[in-house]
């Protein structure tokens, strides 16, 4: 039996309304132009080593790749979505995380995206987490879609894997402030995790309470827009966990730009692909 679509609601039509005046509308002015010139900016894929004492001895020099805000769609489509997934390929990491807004408005884009997120594979598993994007149309859809391809949703929940000793990785849903995300956190019911994934960064600040040595977040595009050579200096400067790597303690976060965008510009806040070597101390 299929499963009845909700119906969309006010967030759905304001994110439609900004789609056709802040997306569409542009690069229908400019013939295209924005759109390819948006998608043509390479992926830069950054690699990080980082270390913690809380990090489990046995996976040190765990690689981890990050692939975060794909927004498919009308900015985003197959072609540049297959040169994403053969980027994370490339890596051969042994942990692949998808940190949400896997699409830019409409589940019905679900498809065509899992479609290619299937031919992601790594030695631990691919684990995704919904973003705010995703709760917009059909979020049930999107998590059903990510299992049928093989990747493995995490929604306030959390699993081990390498073993009955194995890395514990926990994943929240979309929660839009710190104490949101923390009641999610609480709800994963893991204690403390090894690897935390959430689209929101605001759920360091919960994690890092917990002692969990990683988090991987996105949300922020890194500003989209920022000063050269300084990316924390960007357009969403009133987020203090905006872009980059974070460090309190033993705990790591790392927000990564994201390979897409809701809006066809970004300055200084080139599409990413992080790689995060996690090491033991």
């Amino acid at each position: 039996m299929t499963e009845k679509r909700p119906p969309r609601g006010f967030a759905y039509r304001t994110a439609s309304l900004r789609n056709a005046l802040l997306t569409r509308l542009p690069d229908s002015i400019s013939f295209g132009s924005l759109r390819a010139r948006h998608v043509r900016q390479p992926i830069e894929i950054t690699e990080i080593s980082l270390a913690s004492a809380h990090w489990p001895r046995a996976f040190d020099g765990l690689r981890i790749a990050h692939l975060s805000d794909i927004h498919f769609g009308h900015l985003l489509g197959a072609e540049r979505l297959a040169q994403a997934v053969d980027a994370v390929r490339a890596v051969q990491a042994d942990l692949i995380a998808i940190t949400g807004d896997l699409v830019d408005l409409s589940a019905q884009e679900a498809p065509l995206l899992f479609e290619h997120l299937a031919l992601l594979r790594a030695k631990l598993g691919v684990f995704v987490v919904l973003g705010n994007h995703d709760h917009l149309d059909h979020p049930r859809a999107i998590v059903r879609g990510a299992r049928e391809a093989g990747l493995v949703p995490l929604v306030d929940d959390s699993v081990r894997v390498g073993g009955r000793d194995g890395l514990l990785i926990a994943g929240i849903d979309w929660a839009k402030s710190i104490p949101h995300c923390a009641q999610r956190l609480r709800r994963c019911g893991a204690g403390r995790a090894d690897l935390l994934l959430a689209h929101n960064p605001k759920a360091f600040v919960g994690a890092e309470e917990r002692g969990i040595p990683l988090t991987l977040s996105g949300h922020t595009h890194g500003g989209q827009v920022a000063r050269r050579g300084n990316r924390r200096l960007n357009l969403v400067f009133t987020e203090r966990l905006s872009a980059g790597h974070y460090e309190r303690g033993e705990s790591h976060l790392y927000v990564t730009n994201g390979v897409g965008a809701w809006f066809p510009l970004r300055v200084n806040c080139p599409p990413e692909i992080a790689v995060i070597e996690m090491r033991s101390r």
